[in-house]
């Protein structure tokens, strides 16, 4: 195992994919905060929001 390519796998996978994705289908716009419940594609399934969760 190559531990070099293996952490740029992960940090290309969370740079191109797993923040955009967050930062464009997660963030409550117009009362602030994260949405934390999404399916697959981004929709929300549920507005609930956890302090513990958005303090993070």
């Amino acid at each position: 195992m190559n531990f070099v390519n293996l952490s740029l796998l992960y940090k290309e996978e969370l740079l191109q994919n797993v923040i955009p994705f967050w930062l464009q289908k997660s963030q409550d716009t117009p009362f602030g905060g994260y949405f934390t419940c999404l399916k697959h594609n981004g929709e929300v399934f549920d507005t609930d929001k956890f302090i513990w969760l958005q303090a993070r």
